[in-house]
């Protein structure tokens, strides 16, 4: 990996979340060179604006100085934020992750109008079967396709569907549950609005990439 191994930024819980081809660069030191090419930066304390996120250069990690820890051991878990529109999700996170190391969490956050009963469970889906997700716009798409992309280059992969008019609400729910090591989320809906606000919630290592 290149990158120095005693950068204070880079521990061992995220080093590992990643192949070892994948190489990174500082902000505002440089610009990632291929898609192997990860930019990165401190996120001070009680901020949830990256630096340099704006210029849409990506992929980006964003690290809190404040940021939660994960589990600390073995291998690395992920949670993966993804909508309907995310068809390029598997392809961006495929190169960057390792599959030898990571499991990934895969989360669609839908939202029915109240006008209509939702047959969606309290606590929503995990696993869900195909045809449980025909009612939700975009859900097959994000939970189906984009698992079997990621299963397909050897990822172990959970999906999970959850109802929230606010998506930041269970994603940050979630991560305060399970203590992942790395939140994956692309820039659209997922992103700089949604990241913003799960970053106040809870302070986590978080990997924004082009997911359309």
């Amino acid at each position: 990996m290149n990158v120095p191994t005693d950068h204070p930024t880079l521990d061992d819980a995220i080093q590992r979340c990643f192949r070892s081809p994948v190489s990174f660069v500082p902000h505002p030191e440089g610009v990632a060179s291929s898609a192997a090419t990860v930019r990165f930066a401190t996120l001070p304390a009680d901020e949830t604006e990256p630096p340099g996120l704006e210029n849409d250069e990506l992929p980006y990690l964003a690290l809190p100085d404040d940021r939660m820890a994960g589990p600390g051991e073995g291998g690395c878990l992920a949670l993966v934020a993804v909508e309907g529109r995310d068809r390029l999700m598997a392809d961006a996170v495929a190169p960057l992750l390792d599959p030898n190391t990571v499991s990934i969490g895969l989360m669609h956050v839908t939202w029915m109008p109240r006008t209509i009963a939702s047959p969606l469970p309290e606590g929503g889906l995990d696993n869900p079967e195909p045809g449980e997700l025909l009612v939700y716009q975009g859900a097959r798409e994000a939970l189906v396709d984009t698992a079997g992309g990621l299963r397909a280059a050897g990822f172990d992969v959970s999906t999970h569907l959850r109802e929230d008019r606010d998506p930041s609400r269970p994603l940050a729910e979630t991560i305060a549950r399970q203590g992942p090591d790395l939140f994956v989320l692309g820039l659209g809906r997922h992103g700089a609005g949604i990241g913003r606000r799960v970053l106040e919630a809870t302070r986590i290592p978080m990997l924004y990439v082009r997911a359309r």
